[in-house]
């Protein structure tokens, strides 16, 4: 047989190749199937002269497969650098990654229980990559002929909203974890409540509550809580109602049903208390000295040591001992208001006369300083001069939504009242015409 059948063929002129290819078509047409191939292996150079019946097909390698990952959490005392030499790391190479990651990764956040991804050959077992979650992106680390490349990417995720609804029980923070919301929501919702609602006394078992929670779902399977969108909270016997809306600028604040701020001047009480003790009184015994006497304050009894907040922004303008009161800090407010506290078993540290206070700085730490059968807080407040009952006092929103702002946040509250009201009653008791 020849060995290159093509090199027959490719110098007869052309009329002979007309005359070859009519005899190899009726050849094939004669044969057998055996015949056939045969003769379509002998012509083919003819029918196509770029025919190679005998080329070896190209074998591509196989690809090689992916190293087994790893996931590795920080014990106590662990460092990054502990971390890759347990792991076989050699200290040049963990040298040069860590100068190379600490661009794009604060290791001093990395806190015991942080999961470090290792990326493991399986022959030597040595570490060929390294990942790391930070926030929304992802740290990756890959070993190379010259050392070690670094990027930081971000993490595919969407957005998701969910309506979630409960029946307080023991407390608000229990029974919210219980129907699936998040620590963070919760400490959101007492955050967004804290100038209406006293967390720790308005709550009674029974209330309901309804909330609209936002969630980012990452491609790595994590689930991370975001901004609560709407709420509904009974409490006090009423319900109080939460909108987030971001205005143009992109300022984002919480509003009740009628586009008005929820966030006032002051907060509702300025600490955690078991019960009032003592209320505002034009006529009270008092306990120590056993006379009539008007007590112009409120009494908040809670256990030694319970840090007490400024309830609202101010100016620190006395710290320290004064008579009757012991430990005392007074913060005067915009609008002419004051506000004082005393009985501290002792002032919290920084405050002192003309330093800056925001609403929720701790003060101070509840003793029973100076006139005091116990430990409780002595409050005041104060319009100018004259001391008037916190409790009853009305103190104006910090702002309303107008014109086509009011609009919008109108047609988005409405969304968020449908998304409430599939779970819950509370927001089929929103006043008509909204």
């Amino acid at each position: 047989m020849l060995e290159n059948p093509s090199a027959m063929f490719g110098g007869m002129p052309m009329i002979l190749n007309f005359i070859l290819r009519d005899v190899c078509s009726f050849a094939v047409r004669a044969a057998g199937l055996a015949g056939a191939t045969a003769a379509l292996l002998l012509c083919a150079p003819i029918f196509d002269p770029s025919f190679e019946p005998y080329k070896t097909p190209e074998v591509l390698p196989p690809e090689p497969e992916p190293s087994p990952r790893v996931d590795v959490k920080l014990k106590r005392g662990d460092t990054l650098l502990s971390l890759l030499a347990r792991h076989g790391v050699e200290s040049p190479s963990a040298h040069d990654l860590i100068a190379k990651v600490r661009p794009w990764l604060n290791l001093r956040k990395l806190r015991p229980g942080k999961t470090v991804q290792l990326a493991i050959h399986p022959d030597d077992q040595t570490v060929q990559a390294m990942e790391v979650v930070v926030g929304e992106q992802i740290v990756h680390a890959k070993a190379t002929s010259e050392g070690w490349t670094v990027e930081r990417r971000d993490i595919p995720s969407v957005r998701q909203t969910r309506v979630l609804h409960g029946t307080i029980e023991g407390s608000l923070y229990e029974t919210g974890v219980s129907v699936g919301l998040a620590r963070q929501h919760v400490m959101e919702l007492a955050n967004i409540f804290q100038y209406d609602i006293d967390f720790f006394s308005d709550f009674r078992p029974g209330d309901d509550f309804a909330v609209v929670v936002e969630e980012s779902h990452y491609e790595d399977g994590r689930q991370v809580p975001r901004r609560v969108l709407a709420a509904d909270l009974q409490a006090d016997g009423k319900i109080h109602s939460a909108f987030y809306f971001a205005l143009k600028n992109g300022n984002g604040s919480y509003y009740d049903v009628e586009g008005k701020e929820l966030r006032s001047s002051f907060l509702r009480a300025p600490l955690s208390f078991t019960r009032i003790s003592s209320p505002y009184s034009a006529a009270r015994r008092h306990p120590i000295f056993r006379t009539l006497r008007p007590h112009r304050a409120i009494d908040y009894a809670a256990p030694q040591g319970t840090p007490v907040i400024a309830i609202g922004r101010g100016k620190v303008t006395f710290s320290g001992w004064r008579a009757g009161y012991g430990n005392l800090v007074e913060v005067s407010h915009a609008g002419g208001y004051s506000s004082r506290y005393g009985h501290f078993s002792r002032i919290a540290r920084g405050i002192r006369r003309g330093v800056e206070v925001n609403a929720g700085d701790v003060i101070g730490f509840v003793g029973q300083t100076g006139h005091a059968t116990g430990p409780h807080l002595h409050f005041e407040f104060l319009q100018g001069h004259k001391k008037i009952n916190f409790l009853t006092v009305k103190i104006p929103r910090s702002e309303r939504l107008t014109g086509a702002e009011l609009q919008r946040f109108k047609r988005e509250r409405d969304q968020h009242i449908a998304q409430l009201q599939q779970q819950s009653p509370l927001a089929s008791n929103m006043p008509a015409g909204l």
